[in-house]
């Protein structure tokens, strides 16, 4: 007769991370954040990677900042070179290569990362890998970061679709300074609003209503005025998201409100950048909710106007090639364990979430973003439903 031993474990990995807002973070003393880079008195050896264009321009400051910490760091630093290009096993396998040889210690030495997201990704992938894992710092330079790669517990590299490989890693301690964003072109302070706007839309009535009154000045302003609404705008942003991802944070349940603006955006991003893609989907699931009497127009012109009103696009050439936003609606479905659980608005700031989505409306969604966008859509089309 079959003989049987087997024993079982189960344990709880702590984890924690935490995200600030500075004004003025590059002038910061270690009088005043004494712990910024972690515990100093153990060691003082910090590997750093930035962003290429990142060190072109603040090369000085950041200079300035790790020397006043009287950090033993890489000068020169590693660089990655900015945009999704960079999000590669071989650009991860480059830092791991330079990590290595500078020799990282497993505990007491977290190395420091200085860009944007596609460096918050690729990085925390390598640091998730080294040592089986070393704890990390990351300073968000870009909008895209600062509202949403930031202190995201995801990283990884794209291996056929965006991120495909990856792992939880956060980093102990991620930064940002509003003050960033004044370097940043005007499209990448647009690609950054479409996460603001995800957030407003998925579940901060308020923050959209404040979008809709000074978000057009804001993104002019690159978020520099010293006023309370440019300070509200990130903070309810960050806020919301650090909730999002602190009630769920290893994605159990992917019924996630977060999601909105995550179904389709996959098979447009390699033509638009990730916020574009994210404002896009959000459009899509905008005229889904109208098609099925979930939002009326007037819930559905808001979203597309302050989608417009914020340099985003309600549509886009890119969403021409319909298998590929059937593909990517499909992969999303995967990734959610066989159900596309897709975020769609019900009023501003609730979401429902659609698990029956098919091609027809698909297609019908996205011919009338095209009409919206031209000024050809019938609204007597569809039912009058929904809330405000």
């Amino acid at each position: 007769m079959p003989r049987l031993w087997k024993w079982e474990a189960q344990v709880a990995r702590p984890m924690s991370w935490s995200t600030a807002l500075y004004d003025g973070l590059l002038e910061l003393k270690p009088r005043s954040e004494p712990t910024l880079f972690g515990e100093l008195d153990r060691s003082r050896r910090r590997f750093v990677t930035v962003d290429e264009s990142v060190w072109r321009r603040y090369q000085k400051e950041i200079t300035g900042l790790l020397d006043r910490y009287r950090l033993e760091w890489n000068n020169p630093p590693c660089l990655l070179p900015g945009g999704e290009d960079a999000k590669t096993r071989d650009d991860a396998n480059r830092i791991y290569d330079e990590m290595d040889a500078f020799g990282v210690s497993r505990f007491g030495e977290p190395p420091i990362a200085i860009g944007g997201g596609v460096l918050h990704d690729v990085f925390g992938l390598v640091a998730s890998e080294y040592r089986r894992g070393v704890s990390w710092n990351f300073i968000g330079t870009t909008l895209v970061a600062a509202v949403d790669s930031m202190f995201a517990l995801k990283c990884g590299v794209s291996e056929g679709w965006k991120n495909r490989a990856g792992l939880y890693h956060p980093a102990r301690s991620s930064m940002t300074d509003a003050r960033f964003f004044a370097t940043l072109e005007p499209h990448r302070i647009s690609d950054g609003f479409g996460e603001i706007i995800k957030v407003a839309v998925a579940g901060e009535p308020a923050l959209f209503r404040l979008l809709e009154e000074h978000g057009p000045r804001v993104a002019e302003e690159r978020f520099q005025a010293a006023d309370d609404a440019s300070q509200e705008i990130l903070s309810r942003s960050i806020s919301w998201m650090m909730r999002e991802l602190k009630r769920n944070p290893f994605e159990h349940e992917t019924a996630r409100a977060s999601y909105l603006g995550h179904n389709i955006s996959p098979g447009i991003e390699p033509i638009v950048t990730h916020g574009h893609a994210v404002a896009l989907d959000i459009a899509w699931t905008s005229m889904i909710a109208w098609r099925r009497g979930l939002i009326g127009r007037f819930v559905r012109d808001r979203i597309l106007r302050l989608i417009r009103s914020l340099g985003l696009d309600v549509w886009h050439p890119a969403m021409a090639d319909t298998q590929r936003l059937v593909a990517a609606l499909s992969d999303t479905a995967r990734h959610r364990g066989g159900q596309q659980r897709i975020p769609t608005p019900t009023r501003v700031g609730r979401v429902t979430y659609l698990g029956d989505v098919t091609t027809d409306e698909l297609r019908r969604a996205v011919e009338d973003q095209h009409q919206w966008e031209s000024g050809d859509l019938r609204s007597d089309t569809a039912k009058e439903g929904g809330r405000r």
